[in-house]
């Protein structure tokens, strides 16, 4: 028999009561916590579970299970947290040019530290794109233009982002093809995903010439709470000069400048830290 109009939308009110309970706390909820929130019987609180996982709403955490941002969730308990596809969502509400506002002034003194070109991509989709560029004061121009698509196998922006995506995500990533943009192009599926989890260890993402032969990046993810990463900072310039750079100054300036746009964008966004 078909579902009642009010019965749906009672339906839909439950399902989005959970979802903000999830949202509201960060660390993940369980069972019991979600039961005694909701006042619901168990057998209500399993459907609603059980629906909202299989629409990537809500997602199961626990001691053996990663989060994007690669560490364990839960502290030992199996929890409920948000899903990739609201935290999709969550990101795709972000007006683009507040983030460029927002953005500027990191990056200028970035590219002014280096005097390199500075930039911020963002994930939209299964795409991450350029979004601001900035470039000192003696570059006319810069190497990477805004809207200017990064592959997800060579950029070092691209590799930020993905290398702490929900490993689900890569397989629909990678199987796609993946030219050989430059003879050091990584093509093989395989060796992405051991450079993904390469960069989940290091913190820091590079682009050695593998899309322009003389060019190189690095790039740093920000974190931001609820959201994951769907942002990287980056400097990009002729590989000679990037080379002449302090690697570790060049690393430990990158992840400054990702956290301070990553405690910028929450305080500005209004992402709930907790």
């Amino acid at each position: 028999m078909a579902e009642k109009p009010a019965e749906g939308r009672d339906l839909l009110e439950r399902q989005l009561q959970l979802i903000e309970l999830v949202a509201r706390n960060p660390d993940g909820l369980t069972f019991s916590d979600l039961q005694a929130a909701l006042d619901l019987p168990k057998a209500s609180i399993h459907r609603l579970i059980a629906g909202l996982s299989k629409a990537d709403c809500i997602a199961t955490g626990g001691p053996d299970v990663e989060s994007e941002f690669g560490d364990s969730v839960g502290r030992g308990r199996r929890v409920y947290v948000l899903g990739n596809r609201i935290r999709r969502l969550l990101g795709s509400a972000v007006d683009p040019q507040q983030i460029v506002a927002l953005s500027q002034t990191v990056l200028h003194r970035l590219a002014e530290e280096f005097k390199e070109s500075a930039f911020l991509s963002v994930l939209r989709g299964d795409r991450v794109e350029s979004a601001v560029l900035v470039t000192p004061a003696k570059d006319a121009h810069g190497f990477v233009n805004p809207g200017r698509v990064m592959p997800p196998h060579a950029a070092a922006s691209a590799k930020a982002i993905f290398a702490f995506r929900d490993e689900s995500e890569w397989d629909r990533i990678l199987k796609q093809d993946l030219p050989a943009l430059t003879d050091l192009t990584l093509t093989s599926a395989d060796a992405v995903r051991k450079e993904y989890r390469a960069i989940r260890e290091s913190g820091v993402a590079y682009c050695r010439e593998e899309i322009d032969r003389g060019l190189m990046g690095v790039a740093a993810p920000l974190h931001l709470p609820q959201i994951g990463v769907i942002y990287a900072v980056s400097i990009v310039g002729p590989s000679n000069r990037i080379r002449d750079h302090d690697a570790k100054q060049l690393e430990a300036s990158l992840v400054r400048a990702a956290t301070e746009l990553s405690d910028i964008f929450t305080e500005n966004l209004r992402i709930d830290r907790t």
